[in-house]
């Protein structure tokens, strides 16, 4: 990437393109103007595509490439892309001009979570028109990602948390369950590890970066809130007004046990190959596009999930579990009293 926009930087003399590098570094400093610069690049010109056809790793390709056929919403000419990353440059270089979205790209560029991160999202889905569209393009500067970068920060900062070390290895589960595709080695739209953005918008592991945002926020707060959760740290984190308020304590949704934070945190700094006690999935398993929340792969969809839940729940949706559980308890009561 540091090669590309070198060459892309000389490649860009005598356009405004290059004026608004220059405005990125001389405003944010080098290293987080050049992170700007990288992740709208990024954006506009690469795509991540899982590797055919054994759908085992992804590799960069341009939007253009010969393997994302035109008829493929994710396909842009050129032309195209290059309109897109000029458009974003001059957004990019008047919105800094305010403090507080120039923080936040700050934020973005010293605790990112994914490479060449920054605020900036597809508007719309779009799952029968092409999606990668100038006019499809936004740069967030609402509450959300900032909401969501300044709790990172502020639990991956060893002097102001001293139980980082945990919250690495938690973000590191959060990041893959949140921001990259399931492996479906079946179906039209197979996938592994893709950008949730950047799978086909038809494919139901597709989601827009903002939601990943949501749900890395929600089970986040969700961990905040387990039984046993540090009140010193949740102190903290609720007097810099980044938690959001939710039930205590926090209770896998099939078992309805708490959630132990003790053993949450055994469990991370002891890791045994092939177990987990505290897992992360889908309350309703992803089956179809539609524009309900509890379906798709959304903040009000996803949930950190005992073991125990996890093996109960098995592919049901979480009614058809709990109803399952109702008629097994049923059964219980009705054969006690024979």
């Amino acid at each position: 990437m540091a090669t590309l926009c070198k060459r892309l930087e000389t490649a860009l003399a005598g356009r405004s393109s290059l004026e608004h590098l220059g405005a990125f570094r001389e405003r944010l400093g080098p290293a987080v103007g050049n992170s700007l610069f990288s992740g709208i690049v990024r954006f506009a010109f690469l795509i991540e595509l899982v590797k055919q056809p054994k759908i085992e790793t992804t590799k960069f390709e341009v939007h253009w490439a010969t393997r994302i056929p035109h008829v493929d919403p994710r396909h842009a000419t050129f032309p195209q892309c290059f309109e897109m990353f000029e458009n974003l440059t001059a957004t990019a270089v008047d919105a800094i001009r305010d403090g507080t979205r120039a923080e936040l790209v700050r934020l973005f560029a010293e605790h990112s979570l994914l490479p060449y991160e920054i605020p900036l999202d597809y508007q719309d889905r779009k799952p029968g028109a092409p999606i990668h569209q100038r006019h499809n393009t936004v740069l967030m500067w609402d509450d959300l990602p900032r909401r969501v970068v300044k709790l990172r920060a502020f639990l991956l900062d060893g002097d102001r948390n001293p139980r980082a070390r945990i919250f690495d290895e938690a973000y590191g589960k959060i990041k893959v369950k949140t921001y990259l595709t399931d492996r479906a080695l079946t179906g039209e739209h197979k996938s592994n590890r893709e950008k949730r953005w950047e799978t086909h918008p038809q494919s139901v592991q597709f989601a827009l970066r903002r939601h990943c945002l949501e749900i890395e926020l929600a089970l986040i707060n969700q961990l905040c809130h387990f039984e046993g959760f540090p009140a010193d740290l949740k102190s903290s984190l609720e007097h810099a007004g980044l938690l959001l308020p939710l039930s205590e304590p926090f209770r896998c949704p099939i078992t309805m046990e708490p959630m132990l934070y003790g053993e949450f945190e055994k469990e991370l700094s002891n890791p045994q190959m092939g177990k987990a006690s505290f897992q992360v999935g889908h309350l309703n398993p992803l089956k179809a596009i539609n524009e309900d929340p509890r379906q798709g792969h959304t903040a009000l969809n996803i949930s950190w999930i005992s073991s125990d839940g996890n093996r109960i729940q098995g592919h049901l949706g979480l009614d058809e579990t709990r109803q399952l559980i109702r008629r097994i308890s049923q059964n219980y009561e009705t054969l006690a009293e024979h």
